[in-house]
């Protein structure tokens, strides 16, 4: 039984520290938390933000004892190159190849927690400041709530 709404969350990162081990530079996998009040110019890179992005409800039992739902995460790959800073095309070219091994290693995942493994969802646009690439990865996966 869920006890956690945002029980993804770790679930998530601790799959991606270990799918991220063997890739160089290390790439550090962050929350929302970490995040907090760091500035961009001393924000840890390569890495990988988990970002939790929304619910919505997939089926509503008609006596409300149970829903599905389908919560969508956003794996927000964060790079900075400074070749090219003008272009960004260094920066893009970075995050674009985390960002493939990335969604390669979350891609019909099922964490502990899902009801459903992973699959790739919609994702806001990527964004580019003074070096630093920010390339988010969209992904749902369903879960059960029960009583």
């Amino acid at each position: 039984m869920l006890q956690n709404l945002l029980a993804l969350e770790p679930e998530l990162m601790a799959h991606l520290v270990q799918a991220l081990a063997g890739v160089s530079p290390a790439v550090h996998v962050l929350c929302a938390a970490d995040l907090a009040d760091v500035r961009e110019e001393v924000q840890l890179t390569p890495a990988v933000q988990v970002i939790y992005h929304g619910t919505r409800i997939v089926q509503s039992r008609s006596d409300g004892r149970a829903a599905r739902i389908s919560q969508t995460w956003l794996l927000v790959v964060a790079t900075r190159n400074v070749r090219g800073l003008k272009s960004g095309a260094d920066a893009r070219a970075s995050a674009g190849v985390l960002a493939a091994t990335v969604a390669r290693a979350v891609m019909g995942w099922r964490a502990p927690s899902a009801a459903t493994p992973f699959v790739l969802a919609d994702a806001p646009a990527a964004g580019y400041s003074a070096g630093h690439q920010y390339l988010p990865l969209g992904l749902e996966a369903e879960l059960v709530l029960q009583p």
